[in-house]
Protein backbone atom coordinates (compact mmCIF):
# COMPACT_ATOMS: atom_id res chain seq x y z
CA UNK A 1 0.00 0.00 0.00
CA UNK A 2 1.75 3.59 -0.63
CA UNK A 3 2.87 5.50 2.14
CA UNK A 4 0.35 7.65 4.33
CA UNK A 5 1.23 11.54 3.55
CA UNK A 6 2.72 13.23 5.89
CA UNK A 7 1.87 16.52 7.75
CA UNK A 8 2.99 19.24 5.56
CA UNK A 9 4.62 20.76 8.86
CA UNK A 10 6.53 17.69 9.99
CA UNK A 11 7.52 17.12 6.38
CA UNK A 12 9.25 20.74 6.12
CA UNK A 13 10.85 19.69 9.33
CA UNK A 14 12.29 16.70 8.10
CA UNK A 15 13.72 18.52 5.29
CA UNK A 16 15.07 20.95 7.22
CA UNK A 17 16.97 17.94 8.93
CA UNK A 18 17.83 16.66 6.36
CA UNK A 19 19.25 20.26 5.13
CA UNK A 20 21.66 20.01 8.11
CA UNK A 21 22.96 16.33 8.02
CA UNK A 22 23.45 16.99 4.58
CA UNK A 23 25.64 20.05 5.48
CA UNK A 24 27.25 18.29 8.68
CA UNK A 25 29.75 16.38 6.80
CA UNK A 26 31.21 19.22 4.34
CA UNK A 27 30.95 21.67 7.66
CA UNK A 28 33.35 19.43 9.30
CA UNK A 29 35.78 18.84 6.74
CA UNK A 30 35.72 22.28 5.29
CA UNK A 31 36.56 23.17 8.99
CA UNK A 32 39.29 20.38 9.63
CA UNK A 33 40.89 21.50 5.90
CA UNK A 34 39.83 25.19 6.42
CA UNK A 35 41.49 25.30 9.83
CA UNK A 36 44.79 24.36 8.52
CA UNK A 37 44.41 26.51 6.31
CA UNK A 38 44.13 29.81 8.02
CA UNK A 39 46.23 28.39 10.73
CA UNK A 40 49.35 28.55 8.46
CA UNK A 41 48.46 31.92 7.86
CA UNK A 42 47.99 32.89 11.74
CA UNK A 43 51.31 31.28 12.29
CA UNK A 44 52.89 33.83 10.39
CA UNK A 45 51.49 36.66 12.01
CA UNK A 46 51.69 38.51 15.50
CA UNK A 47 48.44 36.31 16.42
CA UNK A 48 46.66 36.84 19.74
CA UNK A 49 46.04 34.03 22.32
CA UNK A 50 42.43 34.21 22.09
CA UNK A 51 42.08 34.15 18.45
CA UNK A 52 43.54 30.82 18.58
CA UNK A 53 41.68 29.75 21.20
CA UNK A 54 38.48 30.90 18.96
CA UNK A 55 40.40 28.51 16.20
CA UNK A 56 40.44 25.68 17.87
CA UNK A 57 36.80 26.13 19.11
CA UNK A 58 35.49 26.57 16.28
CA UNK A 59 37.84 23.35 14.44
CA UNK A 60 36.28 20.93 17.53
CA UNK A 61 33.27 22.44 18.08
CA UNK A 62 31.27 24.36 15.91
CA UNK A 63 29.96 21.87 13.07
CA UNK A 64 28.56 19.38 16.00
CA UNK A 65 26.96 22.47 17.46
CA UNK A 66 25.27 23.56 14.34
CA UNK A 67 23.83 20.52 13.56
CA UNK A 68 22.35 19.94 16.80
CA UNK A 69 21.01 23.44 16.90
CA UNK A 70 19.34 22.54 13.54
CA UNK A 71 18.41 19.03 14.61
CA UNK A 72 16.27 20.52 17.58
CA UNK A 73 15.10 23.87 16.23
CA UNK A 74 11.56 24.52 16.00
CA UNK A 75 12.34 25.34 12.50
CA UNK A 76 15.07 23.44 11.57
CA UNK A 77 15.90 24.29 8.04
CA UNK A 78 15.70 28.28 8.72
CA UNK A 79 18.18 27.66 11.76
CA UNK A 80 20.70 25.48 9.06
CA UNK A 81 20.19 28.95 6.93
CA UNK A 82 21.32 31.11 10.12
CA UNK A 83 24.28 28.22 10.52
CA UNK A 84 24.98 29.22 7.29
CA UNK A 85 24.95 32.90 8.24
CA UNK A 86 27.27 32.08 11.00
CA UNK A 87 29.79 30.50 8.98
CA UNK A 88 30.08 33.03 6.57
CA UNK A 89 30.66 36.05 9.68
CA UNK A 90 33.01 33.91 10.91
CA UNK A 91 34.65 33.63 7.41
CA UNK A 92 34.81 37.74 7.12
CA UNK A 93 36.86 37.92 10.49
CA UNK A 94 39.65 35.16 9.67
CA UNK A 95 40.28 37.12 6.83
CA UNK A 96 40.81 40.10 8.81
CA UNK A 97 42.56 37.65 11.38
CA UNK A 98 44.43 36.58 8.49
CA UNK A 99 45.62 39.80 7.31
CA UNK A 100 43.67 39.48 4.07
CA UNK A 101 46.77 37.18 3.13
CA UNK A 102 45.67 36.74 -0.28
CA UNK A 103 45.87 32.53 -1.24
CA UNK A 104 44.00 31.42 1.95
CA UNK A 105 41.59 34.53 1.92
CA UNK A 106 40.14 33.57 -1.83
CA UNK A 107 39.97 30.38 -0.36
CA UNK A 108 37.88 31.30 2.40
CA UNK A 109 35.64 33.34 0.37
CA UNK A 110 35.51 31.34 -2.18
CA UNK A 111 34.28 28.10 -0.52
CA UNK A 112 31.83 29.74 2.20
CA UNK A 113 30.17 30.99 -1.49
CA UNK A 114 29.87 27.81 -2.79
CA UNK A 115 28.19 26.36 0.23
CA UNK A 116 25.63 29.47 0.04
CA UNK A 117 24.90 29.16 -3.54
CA UNK A 118 24.56 24.99 -3.30
CA UNK A 119 22.35 25.57 -0.58
CA UNK A 120 19.91 29.44 -1.66
CA UNK A 121 21.47 30.41 -5.24
CA UNK A 122 21.90 33.98 -5.97
CA UNK A 123 20.22 35.30 -3.01
CA UNK A 124 21.86 33.23 -0.63
CA UNK A 125 25.40 34.09 -1.78
CA UNK A 126 24.90 37.81 -1.90
CA UNK A 127 23.62 37.59 1.82
CA UNK A 128 26.36 35.44 2.21
CA UNK A 129 28.85 38.21 0.44
CA UNK A 130 27.23 40.53 2.99
CA UNK A 131 27.85 38.86 6.05
CA UNK A 132 31.69 38.20 5.26
CA UNK A 133 32.06 41.75 4.88
CA UNK A 134 30.62 42.10 8.18
CA UNK A 135 32.55 39.72 9.69
CA UNK A 136 35.79 41.19 7.96
CA UNK A 137 34.77 45.01 9.47
CA UNK A 138 34.50 43.39 12.90
CA UNK A 139 37.63 41.58 12.66
CA UNK A 140 39.56 44.95 11.40
CA UNK A 141 37.88 46.42 14.71
CA UNK A 142 39.18 43.68 17.06
CA UNK A 143 42.49 43.04 15.62
CA UNK A 144 44.50 45.57 13.32
CA UNK A 145 45.58 44.23 10.17
CA UNK A 146 48.93 44.46 8.37
CA UNK A 147 49.25 44.48 4.99
CA UNK A 148 48.65 41.62 2.74
CA UNK A 149 50.74 39.45 1.53
CA UNK A 150 50.40 39.24 -2.55
CA UNK A 151 52.74 35.99 -2.69
CA UNK A 152 51.77 33.22 -0.13
CA UNK A 153 54.91 31.36 1.69
CA UNK A 154 55.84 28.00 0.87
CA UNK A 155 53.99 27.29 4.88
CA UNK A 156 50.59 28.95 3.61
CA UNK A 157 50.59 27.89 0.07
CA UNK A 158 51.15 23.88 1.74
CA UNK A 159 48.44 24.71 4.28
CA UNK A 160 46.14 25.71 1.95
CA UNK A 161 46.80 22.50 -0.69
CA UNK A 162 44.10 20.38 1.27
CA UNK A 163 41.64 22.89 1.08
CA UNK A 164 42.20 23.94 -2.74
CA UNK A 165 41.97 20.31 -3.59
CA UNK A 166 40.40 17.83 -0.95
CA UNK A 167 37.16 20.08 -0.37
CA UNK A 168 35.84 20.77 -3.78
CA UNK A 169 36.28 16.83 -4.25
CA UNK A 170 34.74 16.13 -0.89
CA UNK A 171 31.54 18.69 -2.43
CA UNK A 172 31.67 16.99 -6.04
CA UNK A 173 31.30 13.36 -4.44
CA UNK A 174 28.67 14.22 -1.77
CA UNK A 175 26.66 16.45 -5.04
CA UNK A 176 26.98 12.95 -6.84
CA UNK A 177 25.78 11.04 -3.53
CA UNK A 178 22.84 13.56 -3.68
CA UNK A 179 22.17 13.00 -7.17
CA UNK A 180 21.91 9.79 -6.98
CA UNK A 181 19.67 9.82 -3.78
CA UNK A 182 17.22 12.67 -6.19
CA UNK A 183 17.53 10.19 -9.21
CA UNK A 184 16.24 7.08 -6.94
CA UNK A 185 13.58 9.13 -6.05
CA UNK A 186 12.69 10.35 -9.19
CA UNK A 187 12.36 7.26 -10.34
CA UNK A 188 10.32 5.93 -7.38
CA UNK A 189 7.59 8.83 -8.08
CA UNK A 190 7.16 7.42 -11.44
CA UNK A 191 6.63 4.29 -10.82
CA UNK A 192 3.93 4.98 -8.20
CA UNK A 193 2.60 7.11 -10.55
CA UNK A 194 2.28 4.58 -12.98
CA UNK A 195 1.50 1.19 -10.60
CA UNK A 196 -2.03 0.02 -9.06
CA UNK A 197 -1.19 0.59 -5.26
CA UNK A 198 -3.00 -2.48 -4.51
CA UNK A 199 -1.88 -5.35 -6.75
CA UNK A 200 1.59 -3.45 -8.07
CA UNK A 201 0.16 -3.88 -11.88
CA UNK A 202 0.09 -0.81 -14.20
CA UNK A 203 -2.84 1.78 -13.55
CA UNK A 204 -5.55 2.18 -15.78
CA UNK A 205 -4.22 5.20 -17.10
CA UNK A 206 -1.12 4.26 -17.74
CA UNK A 207 -2.00 0.77 -19.54
CA UNK A 208 -4.17 2.78 -21.68
CA UNK A 209 -1.27 4.99 -22.89
CA UNK A 210 0.49 1.70 -24.12
CA UNK A 211 -2.52 0.68 -25.60
CA UNK A 212 -3.14 4.07 -27.55
CA UNK A 213 1.19 3.71 -28.37
CA UNK A 214 0.83 0.35 -29.29
CA UNK A 215 -2.37 0.90 -31.90
CA UNK A 216 0.15 3.50 -33.53
CA UNK A 217 2.94 0.48 -34.87
CA UNK A 218 2.26 -1.67 -37.27
CA UNK A 219 2.83 -5.04 -35.43
CA UNK A 220 -0.08 -7.02 -34.31
CA UNK A 221 -1.39 -6.92 -31.24
CA UNK A 222 -4.32 -8.35 -28.86
CA UNK A 223 -6.09 -6.83 -25.49
CA UNK A 224 -7.45 -8.83 -23.27
CA UNK A 225 -10.31 -7.26 -20.50
CA UNK A 226 -10.51 -9.64 -17.61
CA UNK A 227 -12.64 -9.82 -15.29
CA UNK A 228 -13.48 -12.21 -11.60
CA UNK A 229 -16.48 -13.60 -11.41
CA UNK A 230 -18.64 -12.97 -8.53
CA UNK A 231 -16.18 -11.12 -6.60
CA UNK A 232 -18.83 -8.99 -4.91
CA UNK A 233 -19.78 -11.78 -3.12
CA UNK A 234 -16.05 -12.29 -1.74
CA UNK A 235 -16.10 -8.51 -0.09
CA UNK A 236 -20.00 -9.03 1.15
CA UNK A 237 -19.22 -12.63 2.62
CA UNK A 238 -15.35 -12.75 3.80
CA UNK A 239 -14.60 -8.64 3.73
CA UNK A 240 -12.70 -6.64 1.95
CA UNK A 241 -9.19 -7.83 3.02
CA UNK A 242 -10.27 -11.32 1.55
CA UNK A 243 -10.98 -9.82 -1.31
CA UNK A 244 -7.89 -7.34 -1.52
CA UNK A 245 -5.80 -10.94 -1.20
CA UNK A 246 -7.94 -12.10 -4.02
CA UNK A 247 -6.69 -9.39 -6.28
CA UNK A 248 -3.11 -9.77 -5.39
CA UNK A 249 -3.24 -13.61 -5.73
CA UNK A 250 -4.95 -12.92 -9.00
CA UNK A 251 -2.12 -10.24 -10.13
CA UNK A 252 0.43 -12.57 -8.89
CA UNK A 253 -0.03 -15.12 -11.39
CA UNK A 254 -1.01 -12.90 -13.84
CA UNK A 255 3.32 -11.37 -13.51
CA UNK A 256 3.95 -15.82 -13.16
CA UNK A 257 1.80 -16.45 -16.31
CA UNK A 258 2.62 -14.07 -19.06
CA UNK A 259 6.01 -12.45 -17.14
CA UNK A 260 7.55 -9.10 -18.83
CA UNK A 261 6.15 -9.89 -22.69
CA UNK A 262 2.38 -9.12 -21.85
CA UNK A 263 1.57 -5.72 -20.24
CA UNK A 264 -0.62 -6.07 -16.90
CA UNK A 265 -2.69 -3.42 -15.80
CA UNK A 266 -5.92 -2.96 -13.38
CA UNK A 267 -8.45 -1.53 -15.45
CA UNK A 268 -10.85 -0.88 -12.53
CA UNK A 269 -12.31 -2.74 -9.62
CA UNK A 270 -11.88 -6.60 -10.38
CA UNK A 271 -11.50 -6.18 -14.02
CA UNK A 272 -8.03 -6.53 -15.68
CA UNK A 273 -6.02 -5.76 -18.77
CA UNK A 274 -3.80 -7.24 -20.59
CA UNK A 275 -1.95 -6.04 -23.93
CA UNK A 276 -0.53 -8.63 -25.78
CA UNK A 277 2.01 -7.11 -28.56
CA UNK A 278 3.10 -9.24 -31.33
CA UNK A 279 0.71 -11.80 -30.96
CA UNK A 280 -1.93 -12.89 -32.76
CA UNK A 281 -5.96 -13.70 -31.72
CA UNK A 282 -5.36 -17.48 -32.32
CA UNK A 283 -2.14 -17.02 -29.86
CA UNK A 284 -3.99 -15.07 -27.56
CA UNK A 285 -6.84 -17.12 -27.16
CA UNK A 286 -4.51 -20.49 -26.59
CA UNK A 287 -2.28 -18.29 -23.29
CA UNK A 288 -5.71 -16.75 -21.95
CA UNK A 289 -6.83 -20.64 -21.92
CA UNK A 290 -3.77 -21.59 -20.78
CA UNK A 291 -3.81 -18.84 -17.91
CA UNK A 292 -7.91 -19.92 -16.91
CA UNK A 293 -6.37 -23.61 -16.32
CA UNK A 294 -3.93 -22.26 -13.99
CA UNK A 295 -6.34 -20.27 -12.25
CA UNK A 296 -8.57 -22.94 -10.95
CA UNK A 297 -5.50 -24.97 -9.08
CA UNK A 298 -3.87 -21.62 -7.64
CA UNK A 299 -4.35 -21.48 -3.84
CA UNK A 300 -6.80 -19.45 -2.97
CA UNK A 301 -7.09 -16.73 -0.08
CA UNK A 302 -6.73 -18.33 3.47
CA UNK A 303 -10.40 -17.69 3.78
CA UNK A 304 -11.79 -19.05 0.48
CA UNK A 305 -12.02 -23.12 -0.57
CA UNK A 306 -10.81 -22.09 -4.13
CA UNK A 307 -9.83 -18.83 -6.39
CA UNK A 308 -12.93 -17.60 -8.68
CA UNK A 309 -13.12 -17.75 -11.95
CA UNK A 310 -13.06 -15.29 -14.58
CA UNK A 311 -14.24 -14.02 -17.72
CA UNK A 312 -12.62 -12.42 -20.34
CA UNK A 313 -13.06 -10.70 -23.87
CA UNK A 314 -10.21 -10.59 -26.23
CA UNK A 315 -9.94 -8.17 -29.34
CA UNK A 316 -7.54 -8.26 -31.91
CA UNK A 317 -5.63 -4.97 -33.08
CA UNK A 318 -7.68 -3.59 -36.18
CA UNK A 319 -5.91 -1.23 -38.57
CA UNK A 320 -9.06 0.03 -39.70
CA UNK A 321 -9.39 1.33 -35.84
CA UNK A 322 -9.36 4.97 -35.91
CA UNK A 323 -8.70 4.92 -32.11
CA UNK A 324 -7.67 2.66 -28.73
CA UNK A 325 -11.37 3.27 -27.60
CA UNK A 326 -12.55 1.79 -30.31
CA UNK A 327 -10.31 -1.22 -29.55
CA UNK A 328 -11.12 -1.38 -25.65
CA UNK A 329 -14.77 -0.76 -26.91
CA UNK A 330 -14.34 -4.27 -28.56
CA UNK A 331 -12.85 -6.27 -25.85
CA UNK A 332 -15.08 -4.71 -23.68
CA UNK A 333 -17.99 -6.13 -25.92
CA UNK A 334 -17.00 -9.40 -25.91
CA UNK A 335 -16.21 -9.38 -21.89
CA UNK A 336 -19.74 -8.71 -21.32
CA UNK A 337 -20.38 -11.24 -23.65
CA UNK A 338 -18.37 -13.85 -21.53
CA UNK A 339 -20.82 -12.75 -18.98
CA UNK A 340 -23.75 -12.55 -20.42
CA UNK A 341 -23.16 -16.57 -21.26
CA UNK A 342 -22.61 -17.68 -17.95
CA UNK A 343 -19.21 -16.41 -17.27
CA UNK A 344 -16.17 -18.32 -16.38
CA UNK A 345 -15.40 -18.34 -20.18
CA UNK A 346 -13.44 -16.58 -23.31
CA UNK A 347 -15.20 -14.42 -26.07
CA UNK A 348 -13.85 -13.34 -28.91
CA UNK A 349 -14.57 -10.44 -31.22
CA UNK A 350 -14.48 -11.08 -34.72
CA UNK A 351 -13.50 -8.04 -36.65
CA UNK A 352 -14.86 -9.59 -39.91
CA UNK A 353 -18.38 -9.42 -38.61
CA UNK A 354 -18.19 -6.97 -35.78
CA UNK A 355 -20.04 -10.01 -33.32
CA UNK A 356 -18.74 -11.18 -30.32
CA UNK A 357 -18.47 -15.37 -30.42
CA UNK A 358 -17.43 -17.58 -27.79
CA UNK A 359 -13.68 -19.45 -27.53
CA UNK A 360 -14.96 -23.50 -28.01
CA UNK A 361 -11.30 -24.62 -26.84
Amino acid sequence: MPDTPLDPVVEKRLRGIRLARRIYVPRTLGLLVGGLCIGSALHELPTPTWVWALWAVQILFWSHLAYWRARYHVSPYHAERQNLGADSLLGGFWMAAMHFNVLPTVVVLTMISLDNIAVGGKSMALRGLGLLAAGALIGMWLIVPGVPDIVPSASVLLGSLPMIVVYPLAVGYITYLQARRLNRQKNKLMELSRSDGLTGLFNRRFWEAQVASNLLSGSSATIALLDLDHFKRINDEHGHGVGDQTLRKLASLLRQSFGDDVLLGRYGGEEFGLLMPSTTLDQATVAIHQFQQRLRNHAPPFSLSRMPTCSIGLAAKDPLMMNHEQWLLRADQALYAAKHAGRNRICIHDASTSQTRPHLG
